[in-house]
């Protein structure tokens, strides 16, 4: 069941995901250590892990409208 990496995009999406998600996560730190909040830190966590499975669908999005591309100009 894998599919292949026709367009070399996988990589780059996973780069993406991890340094966005690792930039949400750094803020929901940084505002947790000013506030002492734990729901604001759970809430930017949460925000995160989201926002890394929507870069990765992004990217499948992506790959789809470039498969379409290459299936166009054969």
């Amino acid at each position: 069941m894998s599919q292949e990496d026709k367009h070399k995009t996988k990589r780059l999406a996973n780069i993406i995901a991890v340094v966005f998600s690792a930039v949400i996560a750094a803020l929901g730190v940084a505002g947790y250590q000013r506030t002492d909040d734990p729901l604001q830190l759970i809430l930017f966590l949460g925000l995160a892990v989201l926002g890394y499975i929507i870069v990765i669908f992004l990217f499948k999005g992506i790959n789809k409208i470039l498969d379409t591309m290459d299936d166009s100009a054969k």
